[in-house]
């Protein structure tokens, strides 16, 4: 099972790109800081949701808007890992079992 993206998705994304107006000015920077961006967003809405589920006043946001905050960071990280030319599927899977070997657990993922 691929964890983040499959062909189909990675084709989607890209293909939407050369949809997207301007996406042609859109450098390694620039997917750095929507990453960066999105990822803001999804705090911000997490913090939202515990907002309602503390009792604390102010704006709130359901699990639903959670949902749709993460889909854009991993939409956002998946354009950065194609622009560096990263799988990554298999950097998860590099990452989560060098973890797992640092620590001594012998959980691991397949390579």
């Amino acid at each position: 099972q691929i964890l983040f993206e499959s062909l189909d998705c990675i084709a989607a994304n890209t293909q939407r790109q050369i949809e997207w107006g301007g996406n042609e000015k859109a450098d390694l920077a620039f997917r750095a800081l929507e990453f960066a961006g999105e990822s803001g967003e999804l705090c911000e809405a997490v913090k939202k949701f515990l907002r309602k589920q503390r009792g604390i006043e102010g704006n709130t946001l359901s699990l639903e808007a959670i949902e749709d905050e993460m889909g854009d960071v991993i939409i956002t990280l998946s354009l950065l890992a194609t622009d560096l030319g990263i799988d990554l599927d298999r950097t998860y899977r590099r990452k989560f079992n060098k973890t797992s070997a640092k620590y001594g657990f012998k959980t691991r993922m397949p390579e």
